[in-house]
């Protein structure tokens, strides 16, 4: 099945399936889609018609094509976290209708709730003036916060449960490296000899977690929106996953996302990062945990620029983002035998 790309077919599909799922009839009004992203499209879809009180309003729609960075894709993931975390404390859209099937709009979709706000810019320019120190202490609370409580979700009890089973605090760290290293498996198009010996040190080194937690998997500035100092919602929860939550940590704090700062994600002394956090999380933060992760971070980033260039090189996404991605993959295999080897 081929993805909908018309906006104009894909409204009428919209309103049709929707209509379908409601039992009115819904009207959907102008799509636009968002340019931003390497993964999901993303279009804003304006409704009228939906039943109680949503009647009119906008939704955001997720499509995860085949081309994609991280194809072939699955919504279920990203809507059972979006579920689970709804009364958690953690500012997530709240999900509506999802589905697999691709006979629908010719990939996976999701339709969640629109959030005010808009991100973050994520990567600045060395130099780049600092953030206004009220502001950027403001959202970085709520950063830490947020994830803290993300960490603390009795997840158990609700459906993102389904997402691992036999997963403990012992495996955790090990199931993440091996689905890694299946994803890169996928992607690469020649041997990394020092992606393998990264693989190997991780697997002999793995930590044992706290507990067992939902990971984000990308949890950075960019990912979150924010209105008048106030974050509105966390996004982009594709790479969601049980596991450690310093895999969390390991990631928001990686050099790339400073910056040019000393600052967690431009946002956060790491001292009082690491000591608020433990603060509301209630265990204390493993330095040598978050060192562990920010080395998976760094195999995992790699990995991410080997899906990229496999797209480009097999035809699937003619972005010329997606061989400059590429041409990092060295540049992050060494940052990671770096911080590997700096590891007590």
């Amino acid at each position: 099945m081929n993805l909908v790309s018309d906006d104009a077919l894909l409204a009428r599909k919209i309103a049709a399936y929707l209509s379908s799922q409601t039992g009115g009839r819904v009207e959907i009004g102008a799509i636009k889609r968002f340019p931003a992203g390497f993964s999901w499209l993303t279009y804003l879809v304006p409704v009228a018609g939906l039943p109680g009180d949503a009647g009119r309003c906008d939704l955001i729609l997720r499509l995860g094509p085949d081309y994609g960075l991280f194809a072939p894709y699955s919504s279920m993931p990203e809507a059972l976290a979006m579920r689970s975390l709804e009364g958690s404390g953690v500012p997530v859209p709240r999900a509506f209708w999802h589905s697999d099937d691709t006979s629908i709009f010719g990939a996976p979709f999701l339709f969640c709730e629109k959030k005010a706000g808009a991100p973050m810019v994520a990567w600045v320019p060395p130099g780049s003036p600092p953030l206004d120190e009220n502001f950027r202490r403001g959202i970085a609370e709520q950063f830490i916060d947020a994830l803290a409580n993300l960490h603390r979700v009795p997840w158990q009890t609700k459906p993102i449960a389904s997402l691992a089973p036999g997963m403990t605090p012992e495996n955790a760290a090990r199931l993440s490296v091996e689905d890694w290293e299946n994803r890169m498996s996928r992607w690469a198009m020649r041997p990394y000899p020092l992606a393998d010996w990264g693989i190997r040190w991780l697997k002999a080194h793995a930590p044992v977690a706290p507990h067992v937690a939902i990971v984000h998997g990308d949890y950075r500035t960019g990912n979150f929106l924010e209105v008048d100092g106030h974050i509105t919602a966390i996004l982009d929860w594709e790479l969601v996953h049980l596991g450690d939550p310093h895999e969390d940590l390991g990631w928001a704090s990686l050099p790339m996302y400073m910056g040019g700062s000393k600052l967690i994600s431009r946002l956060a002394e790491p001292d009082w990062f690491y000591e608020r956090y433990s603060e509301k999380v209630g265990f204390e933060v493993s330095m040598t945990s978050v060192r562990y992760y920010q080395a998976f971070s760094l195999l995992k980033l790699a990995a991410t620029h080997m899906a990229a260039a496999s797209c480009f090189e097999e035809g699937r996404f003619n972005d010329m983002r997606m061989p400059a991605m590429g041409s990092q993959i060295a540049t992050c295999l060494r940052q990671m035998a770096k911080t590997i080897e700096s590891t007590p």
